[in-house]
């Protein structure tokens, strides 16, 4: 329940600064037979319902609800409220879950055991922090509207369905039904198309994306490199990954040393057809327009399309 249904309606949670307010009207209530018997206190009183009034306007101005907000519906349980907008917070127990609807965005499923604040509720975005625990979003509003903050990585929608999971330490987990998902943070950046997981750690940041069929030889190392930067898995990566691992080479290409680029680039163009205007040199020097070309060559989506959301 939101502290906005107690200023109409007194229902909701009490706001400190509104009671103090009432505190400051009370005796200037109506009350039957009682006048005022000196013309001198109408200035006084007058003064001080003016200052209530301009108080009171900050307040509603300060409290009431930022842009659309989204609609509580129980799928298991009981909710806390029936609309969430920007600050409120839904926090689950072990018997209960959620689903938040919005129509021209989409709908997240919030499941037990997890803790959500809508952050900001704009026409053209909105964000949500998730600080632990379980959601399922189905998103069909435009690519780069819809965010949700994890401890140690934002997931942005590009247009999808997806699943992501934080744990207690802030790790985050996020697969893919369809369409994808970028992880960022701080320049950072992982795209995580259908079918693949990705997880982002707290100091870490986003890891290398891979697909949920890859060889778990592969995806042991992968963590091990994302977890502890271990160079000793990258052959191992390399030597595991099939074609459609092309995709888990591609950014492990970003995340190498200087002198280690070479060689992954090699093992990408057995992988991928490369491009005729992307030369060994351009990528072992960290061109971005040698690695976007590269990435297009995945087949999995013109890069430039993503460049042209996020700007």
């Amino acid at each position: 329940m939101s502290n906005n249904d107690y200023l109409w309606d007194r229902s909701g949670d009490r706001d400190p600064e509104i009671e103090r307010l009432e505190t400051l009207l009370a005796p200037l209530r109506y009350r039957p037979g009682r006048q005022f018997r000196q013309r001198r206190y109408w200035p006084v009183a007058a003064g001080i319902a003016a200052t209530v009034l301009l108080t009171a306007g900050a307040v509603w101005v300060a409290t009431r609800p930022q842009g659309p907000s989204w609609h509580v519906v129980a799928l298991q349980g009981s909710p806390q409220r029936q609309r969430m907008s920007r600050g409120s917070t839904v926090e689950t127990d072990a018997a209960s879950r959620l689903r938040l609807e919005l129509a021209t965005f989409g709908h997240v499923d919030v499941e037990p055991n997890t803790w959500l604040r809508l952050l900001v509720t704009k026409q053209d975005e909105q964000r949500m922090d998730l600080a632990h625990g379980k959601i399922h979003a189905v998103i069909w509003a435009p690519p780069h509207q819809f965010y949700v903050n994890t401890p140690s990585a934002v997931a942005v929608d590009l247009g999808c369905s997806y699943t992501l999971e934080v744990d207690k330490t802030g790790n985050g987990t996020v697969r893919v039904d369809f369409g994808w998902v970028a992880f960022e943070d701080h320049g950072k950046e992982s795209f995580i198309p259908a079918h693949a997981i990705c997880v982002t750690r707290p100091g870490k940041g986003p890891g290398i994306p891979y697909y949920e069929d890859a060889p778990p030889v592969l995806r042991g190392a992968v963590a091990r490199f994302d977890t502890t930067g271990d160079l000793s898995a990258m052959p191992i990566i390399l030597a595991e990954a099939r074609q459609r691992d092309a995709v888990t080479v591609w950014h492990l290409l970003r995340r190498v040393p200087l002198q280690d680029r070479g060689t992954v680039f090699d093992r990408l163009a057995q992988l991928v057809q490369v491009p005729e205007n992307v030369t060994r040199d351009q990528v072992v020097a960290g061109d971005p327009r040698a690695l976007d070309a590269l990435w297009d060559a995945l087949g999995l989506g013109d890069i430039q399309w993503w460049r042209q959301w996020k700007r």
